[in-house]
């Protein structure tokens, strides 16, 4: 990328993040203008995150997620706010109290400890490419699509027979927001880090509004610790710490709002936009309706649920309204006995829950507490105690009715967590996904750890600081694993922490004083252009080492350096390995069209093409030019592979010449340049698939 071209980008980024914090303060002072401090900065991110969300809906749905529109319609924002809450903004009242500096300089230090943690995975990602499985697999296949085609709307299959085409996207469209900003997607191993801190700040608003923002960081940060999440999430696309934020912001809205209506339609939108970005936040959000319904005042119960209904399908509603449209369904995985799905199976019928198996002391013993002990590290069985005992002790009778509610939240989502499909997928009798998914009851554990201090039995401040301390032994104890010092990434890992922490105490220092406002707004500018003017020379050692040839790193190494120099071309791929780990194949510049090739059927349906005519024909009305065939297998049973029948067909075809050939298990990873026309009438003849 040229230095002008990574110029406008920086600026375009400057210009929307300018607008939308624009709009957000303006609308947060019309509406919400007594809040102060954590609670303010709160509600401007979700209505910053919330308006941009927006944004990217409607002119994704339209055909405009491109580079002018959405900087120009993130501007009219901005301006539009101000002219329209000029007249009717009101005064700002009192400051709230604010917590003292002991416990905000904990919280500082334990998110500066968690930001440590996730910088080493982070700053490899930008050594070598983002390589998670979720990630190459679909979260980042979906944010090239959505900004090389300008369209989100249409689903986009990246493997056969699974459900991830009617998975929703919001997370997706802030990737393809930064591939549309920089033409690359240089932003997309940060952004993870980015949520982590916006986590664990939400989960400080969340103990503040009862004088337990430190317990309530350090409890949420033992979760972001674990192996589960640090593995996961860290310098990945995976969204379920985007869904975490969310959810948590939601609960920290509800509990510093007083019932009133703005901020419980904001905390609405902000569950919306929970649901709106991960299938497993659906039970936690929509427990949380139900106990704001339940807690509200008698005679305003339902006006309560209307707004609260109202915010939540307008802000989260998008993903399955478009599944409705596409297939007939909001929820295609389910028939709901009425409504139409996909006819053939989804997810080969692997989509257990762990309830399925809890009473199984084989998956107790070979799957679960393995499981257990891998995601939550060592002192696992002392983390699921304190997420049980925390929303337990909410629930006494000494609690407050919304405290109570919030324990009775927690424990929804945990029991939600044991029914949740695919949380124990794999073959029947055989959860080898349990370990993999762990990361599903995230939500919900991050709920009971917030809630915990907020018990009666934690009153007072000897207590608070009792189990401040209870929570920062086990918080050491996960990130002291033994990975958090990889050797060539201490530095970076110690100057981001630093920085944090930096940060953290000076805007402890500024706090109450008039000119903090200002001070506050001139350290983001310096920030910005510190990071913008050490951006370029990042991306160019990130694109460098993106996806070069690693052996050892994947059977599809080969092809993906391959890729490193092809651009603009329609590129199918088929086989399991070829769906899996599709998203190298984009190219550096995200240039390359690249999709699975299959045949739709109605509902949404996406299976095989089981002849060889059809084959051919594809390929013909997909006008690929490159086509990459990897072996057929079963995916719970990596080392049971079988030959693609797509190879024969495309490699016997004349039109098509074998540039690349690799083997995995002596099975052939295969590489076909399309030269022209294939001729379906002149498939060999042969078993069909």
């Amino acid at each position: 990328m040229s230095l002008g071209r990574y110029a406008l980008g920086a600026a375009c980024l400057v210009v929307v993040l300018a607008s939308l914090s624009v709009a957000a303060v303006n609308v947060r002072r019309r509406w919400l203008a007594d809040w102060t401090g954590a609670p303010a900065r709160l509600s401007e991110i979700v209505i910053a995150l919330a308006t941009l969300i927006a944004i990217l809906e409607v002119l994704g749905t339209v055909g405009w997620f491109e580079l002018a529109p959405i900087v120009a319609a993130c501007a009219v924002a901005g301006g539009a706010s101000v002219l329209l809450t000029r007249d009717a903004r009101r005064a700002s009242g009192p400051p709230r109290r604010a917590a003292g500096l002991a416990a905000a300089g904990i919280a500082v230090a334990v998110t500066a400890a968690v930001a440590a943690e996730w910088t080493g995975p982070t700053l490899q990602a930008y050594d070598v490419g983002i390589r998670t499985f979720d990630s190459v697999w679909y979260h980042l296949p979906w944010a090239a699509s959505f900004a090389q085609t300008g369209h989100i709307a249409p689903l986009r299959f990246t493997d056969i027979e699974y459900l991830t085409a009617f998975y929703p996207a919001t997370a997706e469209m802030l990737h393809g927001l930064g591939i549309v900003l920089f033409r690359h997607d240089t932003l997309s191993p940060v952004l993870n880090l980015i949520w982590a801190v916006l986590v664990l700040f939400a989960a400080w608003c969340v103990g503040r509004t009862r004088g337990a923002g430190a317990a309530a960081t350090a409890g949420v940060a033992v979760v972001l610790a674990t192996p589960m999440m640090n593995s996961s999430q860290a310098g990945s696309a995976a969204n379920d710490i985007v869904g975490m934020f969310f959810l948590l912001a939601a609960v920290a809205l509800v509990l510093g709002g007083d019932c009133r209506t703005p901020a419980l339609v904001l905390a609405a939108v902000a569950a919306g936009l929970a649901i709106g970005t991960k299938l497993s936040l659906v039970a936690p959000a929509l427990a949380l309706a139900v106990g704001v319904v339940a807690i509200a005042p008698r005679g305003r119960r339902g006006t309560t649920a209307s707004v609260w209904l109202a915010a939540l399908v307008l802000a989260g509603g998008y993903w399955y309204a478009r599944n409705l449209i596409a297939v007939g369904n909001p929820l295609p995985w389910s028939s709901l006995g009425i409504l139409p799905t996909p006819a053939a199976p989804l997810q080969q019928h692997t989509g257990f829950a762990v309830a399925h198996y809890l009473t199984s002391s084989i998956a107790w013993k070979d799957f679960f507490e393995p499981g257990l002990a891998a995601g939550l590290a060592r002192w696992w069985t002392v983390i699921l105690a304190f997420a049980v005992i925390g929303p337990v002790l909410c629930l006494l009778p000494s609690a407050g009715r919304t405290v109570r509610m919030l324990g009775l939240v927690a424990l929804v989502s945990l029991a939600a967590y044991l029914i949740t499909p695919e949380t124990a997928a794999g073959p029947a009798g055989d959860p080898a996904g349990f370990a993999f998914n762990l990361r599903y009851a995230a939500p919900a554990l991050a709920l009971c750890f917030a809630a915990l201090p907020l018990a009666p039995a934690f009153d007072g401040p000897g207590r608070q600081s009792a189990l401040v301390v209870a929570l920062a032994v086990v918080l050491i104890a996960t990130v002291t694993k033994g990975s958090l010092w990889p050797h060539r990434h201490v530095l970076g890992i110690v100057l981001v922490a630093a920085a944090l922490l930096a940060a953290g105490f000076a805007l402890m220092a500024m706090n109450g004083r008039p000119q903090a406002r200002v001070l506050v707004a001139s350290l983001a500018a310096l920030l910005l252009l510190a990071g913008a003017a050490a951006g370029y020379g990042w991306q160019r050692h990130y694109l460098r080492g993106r996806y070069q040839f690693n052996p050892g790193v994947s059977y599809l190494s080969h092809v993906w350096d391959y890729f490193r120099t092809v651009h603009h071309a329609r590129v199918g791929v088929v086989g399991t390995f070829g769906g899996f780990f599709s998203y190298p194949l984009w190219g550096l510049d995200d240039s390359n069209h690249v999709q699975y090739v299959g045949a739709r059927g109605p509902h949404g349906s996406f299976t095989a093409i089981v002849t060889c005519r059809q084959w051919r024909q594809a390929l013909n009305d997909g006008r690929y030019q490159y086509l990459v065939t990897t072996p057929a297998r079963d995916p719970w049973r990596p080392k049971r592979l079988a030959r693609s029948p797509e190879s024969g067909w495309t490699g016997s075809d004349r039109a098509a010449k074998l540039v690349l050939s690799r083997r995995a298990k002596g099975q052939p990873i295969a590489v076909y340049r399309i030269r022209g026309r294939m001729h379906p009438a002149a498939c060999p003849p042969g078993p069909s698939h």
